[in-house]
């Protein structure tokens, strides 16, 4: 599936208005132009993480969520989607997927 560069830039466009920042006071923060900026933010290019990474900095938004529009951050994040993918495992699987679990859930 290709990034969608559009959804992308209006995501970090809104974070921008919502914050009340300038498009000229961002680009200065990232180092970029307001051209390239504005560019970003219409989904007119295709940045590489570098300077979208920086720019989510100064934002103080995730990247993941600048790429998905989900907060990956929030305690329910994903947990449909486990829930979905583990009653897909076959029974003799699913004991494995919990032990895997328990192990990941350890990880800080």
């Amino acid at each position: 599936m290709p990034l969608d560069y559009a959804a992308i830039g209006g995501r970090l466009q809104a974070r921008r208005k919502e914050l009340g920042i300038t498009q000229e006071d961002a680009a200065e923060r990232v180092g970029i132009t307001v051209v390239y900026l504005s560019k970003i933010e219409n989904g007119r290019v295709h940045p590489t993480l570098d300077p979208l990474d920086r720019l989510c900095c100064v934002l103080e938004y995730d990247l993941a969520r600048a790429f998905t529009g989900v907060q990956t951050t929030s305690p329910d994040y994903g947990q449909e989607q486990v829930l979905r993918l583990f009653n897909a495992c076959a029974p003799r699987v699913k004991p494995i997927v919990l032990h895997l679990l328990e192990q990941l859930a350890t990880l800080t």
